[in-house]
């Protein structure tokens, strides 16, 4: 008890440490601040949902003891501490199989918990929104102005005229690519974090494999009724359509990448095709779009049925 209770603790400081790292600056401070949920996720996974809620409560008070910030440690709490409490609690959710050998161990499935917390991202956009609705323009006048003060700094800086602030057309897209960032890194720190346990023993479910992902029918028609919105609507309904569309976006290229893992699954170049294709993907970005169109395909035709062997058992991702 007591181990496991210094364990939270310990991993609540090191995410504050991760946390505040950013304010260091540098590209090390970056990565770091990416990998905030990571230790909560090594303890939360393994030592279950009590330990990461005091670690992430940990956390979140160790961040306002260091950096004075009642702002810093909210943020923490809601973008570090909460995915991570949605994700333990829902990851490590069992019944008895209804199927399958005696005494065998349905977990919850993989997908379920993707778009929890996808909704959980969208609730907090909705939320956002909701907050700037006083101010000039609402949240997109917000971003507006603070990405023209920061770009004027930077022009300011080099000596040139800053663009007008209507040359900033990525305004409109800035909180789904927010979303998305943290949506990601909040999925790739979990992967992370199961890892290490299985590497260790200390997983209390097994993998979660990235073929085993099935999203509710309703995800693809409710993208494309979005992305529809935020081509006709005008704002603030164009606005927010588009910015959901992006942020639902996340589970449908994952469906799209479990295509890709049903498909090299048994082939003995699997690792290095995987690590060709995902070298690609995160250098050149754009295939990210491919794969919503491949996770849509999956929606409609069920690609990965056509990959997967005949025989009960598949070998872990």
């Amino acid at each position: 008890m007591r181990m496991a209770l210094a364990a939270s603790l310990g991993s609540g400081l090191v995410s504050a440490v991760f946390s505040l790292s950013a304010v260091f600056g540098g590209f090390g401070a970056l990565i770091l601040g990416y990998l905030t949920t990571f230790p909560l996720f090594l303890v939360g996974l393994s030592l279950g949902f009590p330990a990461a809620l005091i670690a992430g409560l940990a956390g979140s008070a160790a961040v306002l003891l260091m950096s004075g910030s009642l702002l810093a440690a909210a943020v923490h709490l809601v973008t570090g501490a909460l995915p991570v409490l949605l994700v333990v609690k829902r990851s490590l959710l069992a019944r008895p199989a209804s199927e399958g050998p005696e005494g065998g161990i349905e977990w919850y499935p993989p997908g379920s918990v993707l778009m929890e917390l996808t909704g959980l991202g969208v609730a907090a956009f909705l939320a956002v929104t909701v907050l700037a609705l006083g101010e000039p323009g609402g949240l997109e006048g917000v971003v507006q102005r603070a990405l023209s003060g920061l770009a004027g700094e930077v022009f300011d800086a080099q000596g040139a005229p800053a663009p007008e602030p209507g040359a900033y057309w990525i305004v409109s897209a800035m909180p789904g690519l927010a979303a998305i960032s943290w949506l990601t890194m909040a999925i790739v720190n979990a992967a992370l974090a199961q890892g290490v346990l299985m590497r260790f023993g200390r997983n209390r479910r097994p993998s979660m494999r990235l073929d085993d992902i099935d999203l509710p029918q309703w995800t693809v028609p409710a993208f494309l009724a979005l992305v529809a919105g935020a081509s006709v609507a005008p704002d603030p309904v164009g606005f927010i359509a588009l910015n959901m569309a992006l942020i639902l976006a996340v589970p449908i290229a994952f469906a799209g990448l479990s295509v890709v893992h049903a498909m090299v699954r048994g082939r003995s170049a699997r690792t290095p095709i995987l690590v060709g294709f995902y070298m690609c993907l995160f250098l050149f970005g754009w295939p990210i779009v491919l794969m919503v169109g491949l996770g849509m395909i999956e929606q409609w035709m069920g690609l990965r049925r056509r990959f997967r062997p005949a025989g009960p058992h598949q070998e872990d991702e």
